[in-house]
């Protein structure tokens, strides 16, 4: 049995009831400063446009973009202005060099996109200081990190009360491999976001206690956990078929070290035990996997057509794919041991969503606990005989019920925690605290 952290980060106030008091149930004036937006289709964009969406606001929100490049989901936007990412020649060459040769500091403290910041910046000042503007709170959402430094500054500027919204780990994030330089400029950015900040948003319990250990207790009382989301009448039912088998779908990007090698491991081991169950499955791979060697680590040693790739498609394609599905994957990286995985993939949400059942092979950490609450499987990524046993496990669950996949699946009161509405209102009472 998985056993979530016990940090208790949870939000203390409650939403103001207008009933009980109308004086004080005011609309609150939002900010919202979002590199990430649609018609943008990564999930930070998504993500970002949902929660603004649910929430009881007026909020003007300043996003990446050329003007009327919006898009439907601005309409419950008081305002939306769109600031253009520009770089000098010298700038872009710069960025360009130092995706190929690690170069210290550039296009790293906190990313390529500090250009973005001035422009940013300027605009505020316009909304502000000439057109008479005051927010009540100010909100930033990164990633990406160039959204909580140009929310440093604007703190710096106005004084305004000032949620810093974190997605992922900053300087903690095992995907980071900065040298002592970059690294140490990115701690002190953090830090600068941690103290000046007056709340902090963590998507999981994980990430906030990975983030928080290295700061004193006092500041961790900034801190909230307010989850991704997904919204319930984006999915519509769909038979899961695929030529006579049922499909296993893992939608997203695979790079290194996040690889199939641990699926490949495990579909081996079941060939020689339970040949006649892979027969009816078929697994699907939907989005790029860059430049992964597949035959190194092992596809060419299973039958053609049992794991077949796909290219990534748009957000409501995916939506479909997840609902006409036999069932979910979720792939993560390995960790090292006695660690935990603190991300809580967007991706996983919809997964929640689609109401499909799900196996992870994912390490001990947010994901899988979230996965574990819910009823399905799990599976450390790390262990290519544990990964075959509770994969056997998953297709025949999904194999004996595959008349009753359209009745839904796993716990509904774990579900409906990550509905939009619901997610929507924890959010709201963070707000509240700083009104």
């Amino acid at each position: 049995m998985l056993v979530p952290s016990k940090m208790d980060l949870s939000i203390k106030t409650k939403l103001v009831n207008p009933a009980e008091n109308p004086d004080t149930a005011t609309v609150p004036k939002l900010l919202a400063i979002s590199y990430s937006y649609p018609p943008k289709e990564e999930p930070r964009a998504i993500q970002v446009s949902r929660l603004l969406k649910y929430l009881n606001a007026s909020t003007v929100l300043i996003c990446e973009g050329k003007d009327g490049a919006g898009s439907d989901a601005e309409s419950f936007l008081e305002k939306t202005v769109r600031v253009p990412f520009s770089q000098s020649f010298g700038s872009d060459l710069l960025n360009r060099l130092s995706s190929r040769i690690y170069l210290p500091v550039v296009s790293k403290t906190p990313d390529h996109l500090g250009t973005w910041k001035k422009s940013v910046l300027n605009t505020v000042n316009s909304l502000l200081s000439r057109q008479g503007y005051r927010p009540d709170v100010l909100v930033t959402f990164a990633f990406p990190l160039i959204d909580s430094v140009i929310g440093l500054e604007l703190k710096r500027r106005y004084n305004l009360p000032w949620l810093a919204h974190f997605s992922d780990p900053w300087v903690d994030s095992p995907f980071r491999h900065d040298d002592p330089l970059t690294k140490t400029l990115n701690r002190r950015l953090e830090q600068s976001v941690v103290e000046n900040a007056d709340r902090l948003v963590f998507t999981s319990n994980e990430t906030a206690k990975l983030v928080m250990a290295k700061y004193p207790s006092t500041l961790r009382s900034k801190v909230r956990i307010v989850s991704h989301a997904f919204e319930p009448e984006l999915f519509e039912s769909a038979s899961p078929a695929n030529n006579g088998r049922l499909a296993i779908r893992y939608l997203g990007d695979l790079y290194s070290p996040r690889t199939p090698k641990p699926l490949f491991q495990a579909l081996e081991i079941l060939l020689s035990t339970e040949p006649e169950l892979l027969n009816r499955f078929c697994f699907e791979i939907v989005g790029d996997v860059h430049d992964l060697d597949m035959e190194q680590m092992g596809l060419s040693r299973l039958p053609p057509g049992l794991v077949v790739f796909l290219p990534r498609v748009n957000y409501a394609e995916s939506l479909s794919l997840m609902t006409s599905a036999a069932g979910l994957m979720v792939i993560d990286a390995p960790v090292p041991k006695n660690t935990e995985s603190v991300f809580l993939p967007s991706k996983l949400i919809e997964y929640v969503g689609a109401d499909r059942p799900i196996i992870g092979l994912t390490p001990p950490g947010t994901a899988a606990y979230l996965i574990d609450r819910l009823g399905g499987w799990v599976a450390d990524p790390g262990a290519a005989d544990k990964v075959a046993e509770v994969l056997r496990e998953f297709l025949l669950f999904v194999w004996e019920r595959r008349d009753q996949l359209s009745k839904g699946w796993g716990r509904s009161e774990v579900r409906s925690e990550f509905e939009a509405n619901n997610v929507a209102s924890k959010f709201q009472e963070v707000l509240a605290e700083l009104m």
